[in-house]
């Protein structure tokens, strides 16, 4: 979504995923009809480290140290790429599905504008607005056939400070997307089975109901990793550094004998969880969901995925984005322990590029 046609390296592919607490840069190869993973790199941008707390000051302090960090992170990465695949945090976006009557390109056009005043509190010429048709019902001409539609939304100054970061480097933007359609690139790709992506970030949290390889419902929650990280440090009295080296060690503290931790800001996620699939089961009642995937930072948590496992009624797995792409053996422990779902946005964004060139 919200593609802006740049120059295209000749068989690399680049996707860059500006997060919350770090900006991640993954750099693939197709050949020999593989895809390779090239390049990849990370800097924690300290978010949550601003001392600033205004909202101007915030704001104008958090873009230029991400500026600054972005231009350090690809000088040191000396990237073979010369644009880039760009997303927009969830959260900054919209995704809803309307489903109208088959008309006339014309028609339909001057119908979406008319249905998306009805999604959009704002102006639209401050929103960037795209739309795919997903699904065709019904039988016959006219009345009887439904047309079923995604709306894409997101605000036009947010879609020009990415492009601006990029061009600032002296990349070129090849396309700009909402990173919900990055998560599920990444994770389920063509599987033609429903999903629900449970991806936590250090904010917030997206959910994604998938079937058939089309976004059905998308919710954001906001309530992520840092959340997580705060209960773990209040309940056991220790600093915020050590809660989150704990939350990547093996113990597990959610669901041990000894001690079970409470976590609110995963119950909040959960719940949610489970209002949206159920409110869409209202709508279709014979879903049958294969299982809960979950990504972000936070699925390092040993137990998350029996947590949700038991408050979703649904397996739940973490998701493992670099399945279609060929890592060096050497770099394969980092990649698995260190990399795993994190980089499932950049990820996204760089196998966009990768399968566009494919089937060119």
């Amino acid at each position: 979504m919200f593609k802006l046609f740049g120059f295209l390296s000749k068989n690399h592919f680049l996707g860059i995923d500006f997060g919350t607490s770090a900006i991640k840069v993954v750099e693939l190869s197709y050949r020999d009809q593989h895809i390779f993973l090239e390049n990849y790199g990370w800097l924690d941008t300290g978010f949550n480290l601003i001392a600033d707390k205004t909202e101007q000051n915030f704001r104008a302090s958090y873009e230029q140290r991400i500026k600054a960090y972005f231009q350090e992170l690809v000088t040191r990465m000396q990237l073979k790429s010369t644009s880039a695949n760009v997303a927009i945090p969830g959260y900054n976006g919209m995704i809803t599905s309307i489903e109208l009557p088959e008309m006339e390109q014309n028609d339909l056009e001057q119908a979406i504008q008319f249905e998306a005043h009805k999604h959009i509190p704002t102006s639209l010429d401050d929103i960037s607005l795209r739309w795919d048709i997903v699904a065709k019902t019904g039988e016959g001409e006219g009345k009887n056939k439904r047309l079923q539609i995604m709306l894409v939304a997101a605000a036009k100054r947010e879609v020009e400070k990415y492009e601006k970061l990029v061009r600032e480097v002296g990349l070129e933007v090849s396309a700009i997307e909402l990173e919900t359609f990055s998560l599920v690139r990444a994770l389920v790709g063509d599987d033609p089975n429903a999903f629900l992506i449970v991806d936590i970030g250090a904010r917030a949290t997206n959910l994604i109901l998938v079937e058939n390889g089309i976004i059905r419902v998308n919710r954001n929650v906001d309530s992520g990793g840092y959340d997580v990280t705060s209960t773990v440090s209040d309940s056991m009295n220790i600093s915020r550094t050590r809660a989150e080296i704990l939350k990547k060690e093996k113990d597990d503290l959610l669901n041990g004998r000894e001690m079970s931790l409470v976590i609110p800001s995963l119950d909040l996620v959960s719940n949610e969880a489970m209002r949206m699939i159920n409110s869409y089961r209202e709508k279709k009642p014979d879903l049958r969901l294969e299982s809960v995937i979950l990504s972000g930072g936070s699925a390092k948590l040993k137990g998350i995925d029996q947590y949700f496992s038991k408050t979703i009624g649904v397996r739940a797995v973490v998701g493992n984005p670099w399945r279609r792409v060929y890592v060096d053996p050497a770099l394969e422990p980092v990649v698995r322990e260190k990399l795993g779902t994190s980089f499932s946005v950049a990820l996204g964004l760089a196998l966009m590029g990768a399968d566009s060139f494919r089937r060119s």
